[in-house]
């Protein structure tokens, strides 16, 4: 008998320390990663009481915000994020509990969401973030926006001084409101409405290699024709070399993804393989207006933000104020806007034509830069049109 009961309080003994041991190891070595799980209750119960900050356009107009909402069957109150501008879909992003946050939803997550202080958890108050104010302009997004119409491409506009983004639209877009309902439709769609063509879309510059050749051109000092609109590419570029055309690539810095904060995509060199010409350098909308930046801003080139602040702009040279402005006298010029319109074709694109415009405004003291793309077209007042709607909307 006495041996059996010392079996048993061994065994009592063994199972309590083993259970003591995988207490102390899940509650204290496992916790921050069972509190980090996507699938923790209480994790999305704490996320659904955070009441986000606010995102506002340049004047304060609301391009997100939360409200507070009821959850099904309960008197617990939530708070859900809503868009009222599908405009700025592609700059303003998305928040959801299943899919994370993109755009500026993501950018600037940490503000947004804010901090919650100690009184704050003890009174049981809701976390509450600070609103941000973006760059860009609503009315300018807006015009952009029903200038694109159906068609396929994207817009960007810069402020040539202060490089701040001062619209951004992408077509086909998506409503943020509807991401969760609809993410696999989006995730699958191939005229992919989740990417974000200004920042994100390479495309073949066409034409417009003539105006990347003269800046090469006249960076080496070499002489151009008295009519270097008119001469052959290939006889205006031959000087340059393609050695020459590839160095004025990462000159202005069409090699490198632009620095900002958005998912952006590099640019891609053309390999002078087969029938690969200079035309067949691809570049995003970005890397346009940033160029088109410069040679209005004196060989300049402004870094690029999001949020408006009155801390001065980094600027970095990429050519000399003779270049920029030997460039600025030759781009034809209309109605106060300055710019250059080219189109790619299908020997580019591998499939239809498209068009580009790049300019700024006013010619004579430019404030700001824009550069439209548009898939499937040949056209080249399309884009164009584009650009002086938003510019317009703008300068007004």
């Amino acid at each position: 008998m006495t041996t059996s009961i010392m079996r048993l309080t061994g065994a009592l003994l063994v199972g309590f320390i083993t259970v003591a041991v995988a207490l102390v190891y899940w509650q204290v070595f496992r916790a921050p990663e069972l509190v980090a799980r996507a699938d923790n209750p209480r994790l999305i119960q704490a996320e659904l009481r955070v009441k986000r900050g606010s995102l506002l356009d340049r004047t304060g107009m609301v391009l997100a915000f939360s409200a507070p909402a009821h959850l099904s069957d309960s008197d617990q109150v939530v708070f859900r994020r809503h868009y009222p501008e599908l405009a700025a879909a592609h700059l303003v992003g998305y928040y959801s509990l299943r899919h994370g946050t993109g755009g500026c939803e993501a950018v600037f997550d940490a503000t947004l969401r804010g901090k919650r202080t100690q009184i704050e958890e003890l009174l049981h108050r809701p976390q509450l973030g600070e609103d941000v104010t973006l760059s860009v302009s609503l009315a300018a997004t807006r015009a952009a926006d029903v200038a694109l119409g159906d068609h396929i491409g994207a817009l960007v506009a810069l402020d040539i001084v202060s490089g701040e983004i001062l619209a951004i639209v992408s077509h086909p877009s998506y409503d943020p409101n509807r991401l969760d309902n609809e993410w696999e439709r989006l995730a699958t769609d191939p005229a992919a409405p989740l990417l974000n063509r200004a920042t994100q879309g390479v495309y073949p510059v066409g034409d417009l290699a003539r105006w990347i050749g003269l800046a090469g051109l006249l960076s080496a000092g070499i002489t151009t024709p008295p009519n270097p609109l008119e001469v052959p590419l290939e006889v205006l570029l031959a000087p340059l070399s393609r050695m020459g055309y590839l160095a004025t690539a990462h000159q202005l810095g069409f090699t490198k993804t632009p620095l900002t904060v958005l998912p952006a995509s590099p640019g891609r060199l053309p390999n002078f393989k087969g029938k690969t010409t200079e035309r067949d350098l691809a570049v995003t909308p970005l890397h346009m207006a940033r160029f088109i930046a410069a040679v209005a801003g004196d060989g300049r080139m402004p870094a690029v933000r999001l949020e408006r602040t009155t801390t001065p702009a980094t600027m970095e040279r990429i050519f000399s104020e003779y270049v920029a402005r030997t460039l600025r006298n030759i781009t034809p010029k209309h109605d106060e806007i300055a710019g250059w319109l080219g189109i790619a074709s299908p020997v580019e694109t591998g499939r239809e034509s498209l068009t580009w415009f790049v300019g700024y405004a006013p010619t004579t003291y430019p404030k700001v830069a824009v550069a439209v793309v548009i898939e499937d077209e040949d056209d080249r007042l399309v884009a164009s049109s584009i650009a002086h709607r938003t510019l317009a909307t703008l300068l007004q």
